[in-house]
């Protein structure tokens, strides 16, 4: 009988706090186990949990927050990821409030702005705040944002709550109408559902993708999707 291996899944989650001086920083824990460095908060994905509840749960057990997730990142495969073993880790970009504590396999945290990053850094978290910090000078909310799954709390950009203002199907549609909007000052925002196999004989990748808007541009975004529309 074959045996097969897979990697094994975990959840990173970057979260955005104050420092002290009222200046933007993220937390960083020191590890107390191998591999040694400062780290992004994160850890494995247990047995029916998502990766949204994973990275809530690790987070508040290793800074002792707990975390609103605002969006996902990106996720990071590479087979030499992790020393130990073949990780894929989802990473997620959060913010809390109140006093991080050091708890579980953390002996040391701190908030740190992108000049201050402490060294060394773990696995491949200097690739990861490294995309993370562009993400942010390029405006962030440019990648997943994150629905809240019982739809009870908005999901904000800055102070305003996204609109959805339409569903289509397939990413080059979307791109065009976002590229559309963005040229008339209205920035969006997508939130897609990949469908791996939309024809028996054919894997493109194609799937619902909703397209947000901030809530006072809701209207003139409107507006101006119809004047799109062809006469």
């Amino acid at each position: 009988m074959t045996k097969y291996r897979n990697p094994v899944p975990t959840a990173d989650v970057i979260i955005e706090m104050e420092k002290e001086d009222g200046s933007p920083g993220i937390i960083l824990v020191e590890r107390k186990f191998e591999p040694p460095g400062w780290a992004i908060p994160g850890g494995f994905v247990e047995y029916g949990e998502s990766l949204e509840e994973a990275a809530v749960r690790e987070a508040k057990e290793e800074t002792s927050l707990d975390v609103r997730l605002i969006a996902q990142l990106h996720t990071y495969s590479s087979p030499d990821r992790d020393p130990r073993k073949h990780t894929i880790t989802t990473v997620f970009v959060g913010q809390a409030e109140g006093l991080p504590e050091a708890r579980d396999d953390a002996k040391n945290i701190g908030i740190f702005s992108e000049d201050e990053i402490p060294s060394p850094l773990a696995f491949d978290h200097a690739l990861i705040l490294n995309d993370y910090f562009r993400w942010k000078r390029d405006g962030g909310f440019q990648g997943w944002p994150i629905m809240p799954e019982n739809n009870d709390e908005p999901l904000k950009s800055d102070k305003y709550a996204l609109k959805i203002l339409l569903s289509v199907w397939g990413q080059a549609e979307a791109e065009v109408i976002k590229s559309y909007l963005e040229s008339n000052g209205i920035p969006s925002f997508f939130k897609s559902h990949v469908v791996q196999s939309i024809h028996p004989f054919t894997m493109n990748g194609l799937g619902e993708i909703k397209i947000y808007v901030k809530e006072p541009d809701l209207d003139i975004a409107t507006k101006l999707l119809e004047e799109m529309k062809p006469a």
